[in-house]
């Protein structure tokens, strides 16, 4: 199947108000493709997908897909009955990653994967080779700033892409560009193990270098490094003075971040400032200025000052009185560590985190390493552990058992939250106090919609 073959059929995603799945049907809608969707609760990205005239079913129903020719649908849903009517009814179904090999096909395609980064580093990408003259279609995980949504649609033969391994996407695309940023223990359930997990990252790299694909690593992940000895064709990144493109760290602050890229032993930038805040964000940085220069364009110093950054990474919501409201999409104990990182540079501040640990696979696989990352964090809040379509099993161990383990083993007063009423009843007695203070909360399941609605209905 090509993708020239679905203008003539009418498709219908399921699960379609997810970031990655609107961004899909966006994409479908402006190729003139009849799509709908649904999905089981409304949110904001069913209000931008609205603006182009996309029909979205609020709920899962087999009259939603009555007359739809082909599904596509999340890996995030499971036992579906649209999927199991259109399957008894020999409607072809397909998952989120066949569409996006369909759309990539035939494209000149830069992937961005790797455990953590990907859609803070296809936004930078993807936004500076548009101020570049490049101007491709970007395809993120996140809503871009400079773009308002997560998709820029442009009628070049270019593509940046943001491509999850968390079911296998980035293996079934053809790219001519690969940029793998870390590789960490994640999405266990899907792989099993995590030496399955890097088997399948690392026969993915050779493969595609046998292509001529062009790869890039980074040179600070301890797998990815290891990769270097196979070929010397991989171009590698990060703060190692042997990478190929290195950055050196001039400034970190609260307010924006200085440093300088070279390439090799001699200096490709001097003295570049983003407002990307954390090392990290320098490392996504210099991986994405690696591929734009290697492309052949040049660097653009207000190109990287004028990036607005992506939602929900540590996003500033406003201010309440004397307390400043932060949001960020991190879940997993790497991420929770470098937002905790970041939040230092603050050291003036009393600083509030709250947590919602997201599903109980999770939790429970790298139970150890959240022991250890919110070791000694002093005003420290864990929500109950979002399910994400999980059931809790007995013998799990959950945010209750998190919480106890933190004060008992460390002799913390981290607290435990039920519910959002109790919360913003806790928030309500923050922002009472007098002193500044910062609250940040983190996770990937409902904490972002809430604190969002707790802001705008009190500031």
């Amino acid at each position: 199947m090509k993708f020239s073959d679905l203008t003539s059929r009418k498709v219908h995603i399921i699960g379609i108000n997810g970031i990655g799945m609107s961004a899909l049907a966006i994409y479908l809608k402006k190729n003139n493709i009849d799509v709908t969707g649904s999905d089981i609760t409304y949110n904001s990205n069913t209000i931008n997908l609205e603006k182009f005239n996309i029909p979205v079913y609020i709920g899962h129903k087999t009259s939603n897909i009555k007359d739809r020719e082909i599904i596509f649908y999340s890996s995030a849903i499971k036992n579906n009955p649209e999927i199991n009517f259109a399957k008894k009814n020999k409607v072809p179904c397909y998952n989120r990653s066949k569409l996006l090999q369909l759309i990539c096909k035939d494209k000149f395609t830069i992937v961005v994967s790797g455990s953590h980064g990907k859609t803070s580093t296809t936004s930078i990408l993807g936004n500076l080779l548009v101020h570049a003259g490049l101007n491709p279609t970007i395809i993120s995980g996140g809503i871009m700033q400079n773009f308002g949504q997560n998709i820029y649609l442009t009628n070049s033969n270019y593509v940046v892409v943001e491509a999850d391994e968390s079911d296998g996407t980035v293996f079934k695309l053809s790219p001519r560009y690969l940029l793998y940023l870390n590789v960490d223990r994640e999405h266990i359930d899907f792989y099993k193990t995590y030496s399955n997990l890097k088997t399948k990252i690392k026969n993915f790299i050779l493969n595609q270098i046998q292509k001529d694909v062009k790869v890039f690593i980074n040179n600070n992940d301890n797998f990815l490094s290891s990769l270097k000895k196979y070929s010397s064709k991989i171009k590698t990144f990060g703060s190692n003075t042997k990478s190929d493109y290195y950055y050196r760290l001039l400034k970190l602050s609260n307010k924006k971040s200085t440093f300088d890229i070279f390439k090799g032993k001699k200096i490709l930038k001097k003295n570049l400032s983003t407002n990307l805040l954390g090392e990290h964000n320098i490392q996504n940085l210099t991986a994405a200025l690696s591929i734009i220069d290697d492309l052949g364009f040049k660097i653009n110093k207000s190109h990287i000052l004028n990036f607005k950054g992506t939602k929900r990474r540590l996003n500033i919501l406003g201010k309440i009185k004397k307390t400043v409201f932060i949001d960020d999409y991190a879940h997993h104990p790497t991420e929770i560590e470098k937002l905790i990182n970041i939040s230092r540079l603050y050291n003036k501040k009393h600083i509030f985190f709250i947590i919602e640990p997201h599903r109980y696979s999770r939790l429970n696989d790298l139970y150890d390493q959240y022991l250890k990352v919110l070791n000694n964090i002093q005003n420290l809040i864990i929500l109950k552990t979002y399910e994400a379509g999980e059931n809790y099993k007995k013998g799990m161990k959950d945010s209750k058992n998190l919480v106890n383990d933190l004060n008992v083993l460390n002799n913390q007063k981290t607290r435990y939250v039920e519910n959002y009423h109790n919360l913003f009843a806790l928030l309500d007695k923050f922002v009472l106090n007098k002193s500044e203070s910062i609250i940040i909360s983190a996770g990937a399941g409902d904490i972002s919609n809430q604190i969002r609605f707790f802001y705008d209905s009190r500031k």
